[in-house]
């Protein structure tokens, strides 16, 4: 474990009674699927060339893989092909149904590897009239097929934690057994696992195959995240995820804080470059036209701006005592984020003057920072939001040069 790592960390996750269940992988691939899954975020609809800008930036922030769907479109397959022939450091992991021109697609496009996807949950077999057979079937033959190609297959299993335990383990049981594939894909595609449950899944999976756990996580219930390090800690070797947590409805497991908190917690170097963080975010978001919300986790604009007297006066403190973290590992700096400090409603004594040290404006006795601090106050309820420097140096000016009337 990394030395900021250990310092973000909480002591209970280091107890022996915590690490004994962990059956941590040796290595873990990042799969990012914000080209393909992210986009299925209504209204987002990357161009051939965006697409292409986001493969590479993924890229060149350590992602070990790239999921697009060639098969969708012209534009698609353009940008799949585009990406292939770049020479990337990444993977570009082509996305298939379980039909023969998907997979063509994929390798005409320069595909190496496919993930191929079938539906595991009989309400949902139900729904598009499909029995048992016919999907395992379709797929086991498509794996050949795939195979003949040349391409590597990961087994995705579409619903497959909605299905009752022992009919998904029939399943893919069945696709083990009769079908080739390299890896297997486990969504959650309905959002609807626990952690623990998705731990114990993967821990099940371990005693039917030896061959690589891929977890898909979406976000529906915000456990997206949870679910894809619950999955590592289980044994699963490939996380999938989106940048800035785009996908179908409320997304998937957030590349950024996938990435983090696996080498945070679990002390498992995934060789992403986290300073650019921020900048891939920002990217996305551009692109995509879904901004980031302020307070989202690691990237959001005001995630790491602190009002609250109370907290700025502990960390003062903190920092004079020596026992704050020191700058170079603190998160904030880490993946490319400033912490700063704010004024308004809630600010105390120590926040103005911390905030006074910063502007470079002159100390002033404790009389008129309690003056200050009444107007910032005030002036922060009218606004109904905090005050800019400018707002704030000049209620500093008004207090600190004004003069008390005296009787004649």
């Amino acid at each position: 474990m990394s030395d900021w790592g250990k310092a973000n960390n909480s002591p209970l996750n280091l107890l022996d009674s915590v690490q004994k269940e962990f059956y941590l992988p040796k290595k873990v691939l990042l799969h990012d699927t914000t080209l393909r899954d992210g986009e299925q975020f209504p209204g987002v609809e990357f161009t051939k060339e965006e697409k292409v800008r986001i493969g590479k930036a993924l890229s060149d922030y350590g992602v070990h893989r790239i999921e697009i769907m060639p098969a969708v479109s012209k534009e698609d397959f353009e940008a799949t092909s585009e990406l292939n022939s770049m020479g990337l450091s990444a993977e570009i992991i082509g996305f298939c149904r379980s039909v023969e021109s998907d997979v063509d697609k994929a390798a005409e496009a320069g595909c190496k590897s496919i993930v191929m996807e079938i539906i595991t949950c009989p309400s949902v077999l139900k729904g598009v009239g499909w029995s048992f057979d016919e999907a395992t079937d379709k797929f086991i033959r498509m794996s050949h097929y795939a195979k003949k190609k040349g391409l590597r297959v990961a087994a995705f299993f579409v619903a497959v934690t909605d299905a009752p335990f022992e009919f998904s383990e029939r399943f893919i049981k069945k696709i083990l057994k009769e079908a080739d594939i390299d890896s297997i894909g486990i969504p959650d595609t309905f959002s609807k696992c626990l952690p623990n449950a998705i731990y114990h899944f993967v821990r099940n999976l371990k005693k039917w195959t030896d061959k690589p756990i891929e977890i898909h996580s979406h976000n529906a219930f915000s456990m997206g995240v949870a679910n894809a390090i619950s999955g590592v800690m289980a044994g699963a070797e490939v996380v999938h995820t989106c940048v800035n947590s785009l996908g179908e409805g409320a997304g998937n497991a957030s590349l950024d804080a996938v990435a983090v908190n696996l080498k945070m917690m679990l002390g498992i170097d995934t060789g992403v470059k986290f300073e650019k963080t921020l900048e891939l975010s920002k990217l996305v978001a551009d692109l995509a036209r879904v901004p980031v919300q302020a307070n989202w986790p690691l990237t959001g604009d005001r995630v790491f701006t602190t009002e609250s007297g109370i907290l700025v006066d502990i960390i003062t403190k903190m920092v004079k005592a020596g026992s704050a973290l020191p700058p170079e590992f603190d998160i904030a700096a880490i993946i490319g984020q400033k912490r700063k400090i704010v004024v308004g409603k809630l600010s105390g004594s120590t926040s103005i003057k911390v905030k006074m040290k910063q502007l470079g404006l002159p100390e002033v006795a404790d009389e008129k920072i309690g003056l200050i601090l009444s107007r910032v106050k005030q002036e922060s309820i009218k606004k109904h939001d905090v005050l800019n420097n400018d707002e704030f140096k000049l209620i500093v000016f008004d207090v600190t040069h004004s003069k008390k009337k005296t009787n004649t």
